[in-house]
């Protein structure tokens, strides 16, 4: 199948689309402002509408407000997916569990942020695209019946392991995606207002293909494909469009502290305690212990037994040290707290963990 093809399968309006556009066409009006709920979008629509027009007791396209990993990853060994969205569903708020990226293939949208308790509405054009972090309510609005806007979604764990050596630099856009990663329920987002790049572009067609449109049913190696795109798509944008990325929502000036604390425990990991992180930000211990647990939802040991857990892995996986030389090298003195982190972490022991490594990459 080749570009025209696939574009021309996305652009293919589905039933509850055809419902939904009906709906638009006879009140556009009741579709200009984000809503809350189904019952929220039917009072407006009612209110603001010239002609009746029987609306169901439920929604008959997804008006959930929240959806979960298990929503969007069906196969749970698959870390990246690919999902339209939907055309002319009012646009309604709802967070994830999950890192959504929304682009523009064909025509723009409406991208929903909330922002110190108001509702603010941003046009991305072809082109352009936004990263939500977890837990962010949000939402898209598409009233075109060409566009072709594209979710693809990844774990929040697989963005960590993938782009490590993006978040070790010290600048804004790590920043925001340190933030993503360890702050909680914060009302942000990343616009990346590229316009046409045709090279991302095809990218995104690609998945779309391997995601969307792949009936063959053969599942070998798509998940190692979807991650490759992903990282494509980024590194495209950082290297050619990081002046057009824009933070937006509410920062606070504690918010900003976090991902340089967070850097710090990560590049320190084998050594810093809770009283030396203390005192390199000039704080008491009780504040920074309170404020890790409140903007992350993370006690200071669980961050740094993570940090810990992952260096290990890979050097369980990569290299032929000893696990005792594991642990002495990732800051264990007390080998048998290695183990048993590490067992709390993978549900195996470290040479367990070798073994099967060993047995995928032969």
């Amino acid at each position: 199948m080749d570009g025209g093809e696939r574009e021309r399968s996305l652009t293919k309006l589905r039933d509850f689309e055809k419902v939904a556009k009906h709906l638009y066409e006879a009140n556009p009006e009741a579709f200009a402002d984000v809503v809350w709920s189904w019952e929220e979008f039917v009072e407006r629509f009612r209110k603001t509408g010239r002609e009746s027009v029987p609306l169901e007791e439920k929604a008959p396209f997804f008006m959930g407000n929240l959806l979960t990993e298990q929503d969007c990853f069906p196969e749970e060994s698959m870390e990246v997916s690919v999902i339209l969205h939907d055309r002319y569903v009012p646009p309604f708020y709802h967070s994830l569990k999950f890192i959504k990226i929304v682009y523009a293939l064909r025509g723009g949208f409406f991208f929903y942020l909330r922002e110190n308790g108001q509702d603010r509405r941003m046009r991305m054009e072809e082109g352009d695209f936004v990263i939500i972090p977890p837990e962010v309510s949000q939402a898209v609005f598409t009233g075109d019946e060409d566009a072709v806007t594209v979710n693809i979604v990844l774990k929040r764990s697989t963005f960590g392991e993938a782009f490590y050596s993006l978040l070790m630099e010290n600048d804004d856009i790590s920043d925001f995606f340190w933030q993503m990663l360890y702050s909680k329920g914060k009302e942000r987002a990343l616009l990346v207002r590229c316009g046409r790049d045709e090279r991302l572009e095809r990218i995104v067609l690609e998945m779309c293909g391997e995601g969307i449109l792949d009936e063959s049913g053969n599942t070998a190696g798509k998940n190692l494909m979807m991650k490759g795109y992903v990282m494509l798509l980024f590194g495209r944008a950082i290297k050619e469009h990081s002046g057009e990325m824009e933070s937006v929502g509410h920062l606070s000036e504690a918010d900003a502290v976090l991902p340089e604390l967070v850097r710090y425990i990560r590049e320190n990991y084998t050594t810093v305690t809770l009283p030396e992180l203390a005192g390199h930000f000039g704080k008491s211990e009780g504040y920074l212990s309170r404020y890790i647990r409140r903007e992350t939802g993370k006690t200071f040991r669980f961050l740094l037994k993570e940090f810990r857990m992952k260096q290990a892995v890979q050097m369980i996986e990569n290299s032929s040290c000893s696990i005792e030389e594991v642990a002495a090298a990732v800051g264990y003195a007390d080998i048998s707290c290695f183990y048993r982190n590490f067992r709390e972490r993978f549900s195996m022991t470290p040479m367990q963990y070798r073994n099967i490594r060993s047995r995928i990459s032969i």
